[in-house]
């Protein structure tokens, strides 16, 4: 393989979110790496002014939009081939639906000149027909999984290769959540909490998959004996209003600060005691939560997806059932007991993050699979 790759990374969205924030924080340091990267990205998105803060490439020129739009998928088809002559990718890393069969199609109709990556986010089913299999198995060279549940799931499926995939989880900057005494302190001070305060911290869309139910119904259970606990919310959603009824219903809702989205995530998660991520569906590689244990919080995760992955339950927080509210109360009640176990279990979160969940490793574990799938496209396109 040569020292430095010519990659073109993919992705449909125009609105933050993890999936975003895995392109740009590969793409960072891909070509910190010496590697050439280009994101392919639609008009408006995000990733535009992403790409210009990690001084990579960027091509804002494609639709992306998915169902049945000839016009829209006739011109990206053309926009794709175009890019093939004349960036000559080695690698087409593609991460979502839409630029995955665009990508995928176009290469098929040059005939196959760049390696096609995928690399799967989340635990949504995929289609067992005809069109996927081709997709997955003909027209895909390799596939990244972000955790291993997934991956052996898909290894099941008729429209995989189980020798075709591995697993590399996502990476967060531990440089960027190192422990910040400073930032805990004025974030605190801003939001009124006293030094006594205990905090629980949630960084998660505002949406029923996350399980914010399930945090403020543990609460209620327990906020008589701890009169000292408050909940800091980070994040937006479609159920904003509805989970602050309910604060009000189960009788916590002075204790629960909603903060929106807030440009200084990094700093107000330094203000939590523990976070908590009680996520029941879509949750796989959370960069939340490991941005958490990076900044030497403990944490409490439901057992769903790839969560139980990260945290390993009694070491660097707690594992509970996904969906259930008196074992993640009685997680709290015991971290919420000692600040001793609190204080080792945040050591011990961030020893992980810098073993197995930091970009550096999260980069290098990528280009290990780049390796693999070159290797694996050079094998088929001569057979």
């Amino acid at each position: 393989m040569p020292d430095s790759l010519n990659i073109l990374l993919m992705d449909a969205h125009l609105r933050g979110g993890g999936q975003v924030t895995y392109v740009t924080s590969l793409a960072r340091e891909l070509a910190r790496l010496g590697h050439h990267i280009t994101i392919g990205c639609r008009p408006g998105s995000v990733l535009v002014e992403a790409a210009q803060s990690v001084g990579v490439d960027c091509l804002p020129a494609f639709q992306l939009r998915g169902g049945a739009r000839l016009g829209s998928w006739y011109g990206d088809l053309a926009r794709v081939r175009t890019l093939l002559r004349a960036h000559r990718p080695d690698v087409l890393h593609v991460n979502g639906s839409q630029d995955h069969w665009t990508c995928a199609l176009a290469n098929r109709l040059a005939g196959r000149p760049a390696c096609v990556l995928r690399t799967r986010h989340n635990t949504y089913p995929v289609k067992k027909g005809l069109p996927n299999r081709v997709l997955n198995r003909r027209w895909t060279d390799y596939q990244i999984v972000v955790c291993d549940v997934v991956r052996r799931d898909l290894a099941q499926h008729p429209a995989f290769d189980a020798r075709r995939m591995c697993t590399v989880h996502n990476g967060v900057d531990a440089a960027r959540f190192v422990p910040n005494t400073e930032a805990r302190e004025r974030v605190r001070t801003e939001l009124g909490f006293a030094p006594s305060d205990l905090v629980l911290g949630i960084a998660a869309r505002l949406v029923r998959a996350k399980g914010h139910e399930f945090l403020f119904r543990a609460v209620a259970q327990i906020w008589e004996q701890h009169p000292e606990l408050r909940i800091m919310v980070l994040g937006q959603g479609d159920l904003e209003a509805s989970l602050k009824q309910l604060a009000n219903d189960l009788r916590i809702g002075e204790r629960v600060k909603f903060l929106g989205f807030r440009n200084d995530m990094a700093d107000c998660i330094q203000a939590f005691d523990i976070g908590v991520q009680p996520s029941i569906d879509c949750d796989t590689s959370s960069f939340s939560l490991k941005e958490q244990m990076a900044a030497e919080i403990p944490v409490i995760a439901s057992n769903y997806g790839g969560l139980r992955e990260i945290v390993t339950d009694g070491v660097e927080g707690c594992v509970v059932p996904a969906g259930t509210v008196t074992p993640l109360a009685s997680a709290l009640r015991r971290m919420l007991s000692s600040e001793e176990l609190r204080r080792k279990m945040g050591v011990a979160a961030r020893r992980r993050v810098l073993r197995e969940f930091s970009v550096e490793v999260f980069a290098e574990r990528t280009v290990r699979a780049y390796e693999k799938a070159l290797q694996i496209h050079r094998e088929r396109t001569a057979s």
